[in-house]
């Protein structure tokens, strides 16, 4: 006698029809929420949005001065602002893709298809932070763009500043004076630091004692240095990415020696990215395979715009 078993699909619609109806359905909004949910430095750099082509210009303006007039002068236009642009390329495709053979989703007894969801959208979510904050850090060591516009900075803060809170904030405060000396907008401002200096500065006394009402030793949270936001993420560099290693083959610049890189302050000016696709999620049943392909995918880049507006804090000696 032939056992019998009643699966229960999970992407069909009252309990007939195509197996997948519903799981498409479903699927969908949960990567895409999950997505967004991850990202955490998409409100911190330019964005543009191109319908075609390979790639999209950024323009980049210098300054200009003023002068006094008295009667009789003619205004002639002899004022001039130096001009640039900056192309940022698409990359190829970024995808998080999963096969799941036919044969586990009939056994199995839960439904581990939100887990899934969201460690896919984590893997693309968490990439392009990476690759973003890289960018931030290169930014900082590169040179002007434009004629009257300076280029990044790095502060050499010593051997200690990944380990010593109070060099640390002294940095991060002067990355402050480096950006108002430069002339860069005092409105979004941020310092972007690991875990482990983050934990430091919500210790150090100094920055809670200078700033009431921000900051608190119990929920491990700091506040603001020099007007400064402190933001806490994984995804700060700290290794020597090379050519060799980015496997990735992309066609924006993403490696560099970010071995002694403690934290990255920027303005949301410094990088930006040029996106051709939002994210595309597709499930397929694959016959020849008797699998379910789950894939995400976006088309998109990152590039550095105004230098000036990123400063790197390294632990090197001064």
């Amino acid at each position: 006698m032939t056992d019998e078993f009643n699966f229960t699909r999970l992407g069909q619609a009252n309990l007939s029809g195509d197996v997948m109806a519903l799981f498409r359905d479903q699927f969908i909004p949960e990567l895409l929420t999950a997505f967004d949910a991850k990202r955490v430095m998409k409100n911190y750099v330019r964005h543009k949005t191109i319908t075609k082509g390979k790639s999209a210009t950024f323009p980049v303006l210098g300054t200009t001065s003023a002068k006094y007039v008295t009667v009789g002068d003619s205004l002639l236009g002899n004022q001039s602002i130096a001009h640039n642009e900056i192309t940022i390329n698409l990359d190829p495709f970024l995808v998080s893709d999963i096969l799941i053979h036919d044969l586990d989703v009939k056994l199995q007894e839960y439904d581990d298809r939100a887990e899934i969801v969201s460690e896919m959208a984590k893997a693309l979510a968490n990439t392009e932070d990476k690759q973003l904050l890289q960018v931030g850090v290169l930014a900082a060591r590169a040179g002007g763009t434009v004629q009257g516009r300076a280029g990044g900075s790095v502060i050499k803060a010593g051997a200690n500043a990944k380990t010593d809170a109070s060099l640390l904030a002294a940095a991060i405060y002067t990355a402050g004076v480096e950006l108002d000396e430069k002339n860069v907008d005092e409105t979004d401002r941020y310092a972007f630091v690991r875990p482990l200096q983050y934990s430091l500065l919500a210790q150090y006394e100094d920055i809670k004692n200078h700033d009431i009402g921000t900051g608190s030793y119990s929920e491990g949270t700091t506040g603001k240095l020099n007007g400064i936001q402190i933001i806490k993420t994984n995804h700060l560099p700290q290794t020597n990415i090379t050519q060799s290693i980015d496997t990735t083959k992309p066609n924006n610049v993403y490696y560099g020696d970010f071995t002694n890189t403690a934290a990255l302050v920027m303005n949301r000016q410094a990088i930006g990215t040029v996106s051709r696709q939002g994210l595309i999620v597709e499930p397929k049943w694959i016959l020849e395979r008797l699998s379910h392909l789950l894939t995400a995918r976006i088309l998109q880049g990152h590039g550095i715009l105004r230098p000036e507006c990123a400063v790197e804090i390294s632990a090197e000696a001064a």
